[in-house]
């Protein structure tokens, strides 16, 4: 059943008393089988506390072992310290964001008791309070109960029934955590679908856990204990970063993509982030800003307009995916704005690198294609395209980067040394400039607000079908 509020204010008090432990400086996929001896550059054994006076045990590193390609956690009633009973837990030194969570688990039984599989981070990390469960109630081991909390906010608790008992047999677990949206998977099959406000933001660590309690039998039982020490077992855990290839075979993650195909019938606010409030450097005659960014009739439209903002006479608009993509097929339905100084454009961008289409205002029958390699150019070639509205691609590998307009390969880059190899953010923009006369000549006041349209956007992963009649990437 869902947590009621006393509960709510133990748990707290449960998180909020855990030491905090040294995090990795990133976290990277791996999967953790657990065939030799446990791996203490990636898991941390908790030993001398407990979370509590809930809790009737103190977490014992001696309670923690990996042997016959399993981590086993136990509970027993081994005094130790103030508590009664002994518990047992790891956690991640790293803190994984966004990507799939997965485990092969085998709950322990007993009335009182909870096998979990988790991951948290909170007040004592100095962050808010994030959480994702899978927690097996020992009273009742054929339900695993599915959670988020953000903020310190419950989204409710949803026990969902499991297609065995889970203390006598493994069950696979796995969450797969993306920008507004949380999906739970049980032996491969989703069960509970979380989105918006109900999906945590902040990284947070990773936790394999087995405790008992005396005092919140309202939700976990009564607790008695059965005579004999009590076992959860998980025979791999593994993380796949949002947009590394899958792992394993059977991984949730090898059915879970970043590709999309954009019609803006709306504006996707988990997708897309809107520019606003600031702008790009002295180049740069206008602030970005959101009342640029307009959906309508199926069409993304990014206008320019003579409006000051800040210490900028102008306003323009841009749109940033959330998720920092790879590899893959880029495409685009577009049509630039035609102005001497004004440029609309498609690329991608983190520190350094990008790779870019652009239509250059000043002569809008022609795009510009290049890339960027630590803010050097890179292949730059201008290239001739219909009046209205063009279909313009780009297919990025580890090896080459090819562009396409109406369909048709028009350039390649292959110095391969060069090219751009690290995950970044897709943008959409147009902006405008008093002093790129060199790239976008002269500006002049276009006397009126000129609109980019957007018909369609996609991004087709490596190794992805096709998503559409006409993509490039079903070529």
């Amino acid at each position: 059943m869902p947590r009621s509020t006393a509960i709510v204010a133990l748990i707290l008090g449960l998180l909020t008393l855990t030491p905090a432990q040294p995090a990795a400086a990133a976290s990277a996929s791996f999967i953790d089988r657990f065939d030799g001896a446990l791996d203490t550059t990636r898991w941390y054994v908790s030993d001398g506390w407990n979370n509590g006076a809930h809790q009737n045990c103190q977490f014992n590193k001696n309670n923690v072992r990996v042997a016959n390609g399993a981590l086993t956690i136990t509970f027993d009633d081994k005094a130790y310290g103030d508590r009664r009973y002994s518990c047992a837990e790891v956690q991640s030194r790293a803190r994984p964001g966004y990507g799939t969570f997965e485990t092969r688990m085998k709950a322990g039984k007993g009335s009182g008791l909870n096998s979990a599989f988790f991951s948290y981070i909170g007040p004592v990390h100095n962050q808010p309070w994030d959480e994702i469960d899978f927690e097996v109630l020992g009273k009742d081991t054929s339900k695993v109960e599915v959670n988020s909390w953000v903020n310190g906010t419950s989204s409710g608790g949803f026990p969902v029934a499991l297609p065995a008992d889970s203390a006598s047999t493994y069950v696979d677990f796995a969450y797969v955590w993306e920008p507004g949206r949380l999906r739970f998977f049980v032996n491969g099959k989703l069960v509970k679908t979380l989105t918006g406000a109900q999906v945590p933001t902040h990284e947070q660590i990773l936790f394999a856990q087995i405790w008992g309690s005396d005092t919140l039998s309202s939700w976990m039982g009564p607790f008695t204990y059965p005579g004999h020490p009590v076992e959860a077992s998980y025979d791999y855990i593994a993380y796949t970063k949002l947009g590394d290839p899958c792992q394993f075979t059977g991984s949730v993650a090898c059915s879970v993509t970043t590709s999309f195909v954009d019609d803006f019938d709306t504006l996707d606010a988990s997708r897309w982030y809107v520019s606003d409030g600031w702008n790009n450097g002295a180049k740069q005659n206008c602030t970005w800003d959101r009342q640029q960014v307009a959906v309508s009739g199926g069409m993304l439209n990014l206008s320019f307009a003579k409006k000051a903002i800040g210490d900028r006479q102008y306003a323009c608009a841009e749109i940033q995916s959330r998720l920092r993509l790879g590899y893959g097929t880029y495409e685009a339905r577009l049509k630039g704005v035609a102005g001497s100084g004004l440029m609309s454009a498609m690329f991608t961008y983190v520190t350094g690198e990008a790779i870019d289409i652009k239509v250059m205002g000043r002569d809008p029958g022609k795009v510009k294609l290049l890339a960027w390699d630590d803010t050097m150019p890179l292949g730059e070639k201008l290239v001739p395209v219909p009046e209205g509205f063009v279909d313009v691609g780009m297919v990025w590998s580890a090896t080459k980067v090819d562009f396409y307009v109406n369909g048709t390969k028009v350039h390649s880059i292959t110095d391969a040394t060069r090219l751009p190899k690290l995950n970044a953010n897709l943008f959409l923009n147009v902006w405008g400039s008093d002093t790129s006369i060199e790239h976008m000549g002269p500006f002049t006041d276009p006397g009126k607000t000129l609109t980019f349209q957007v018909d369609r956007v996609a991004y087709t992963a490596p190794g992805t079908p096709c998503q559409f009649t006409g993509s490039i990437a079903c070529a």
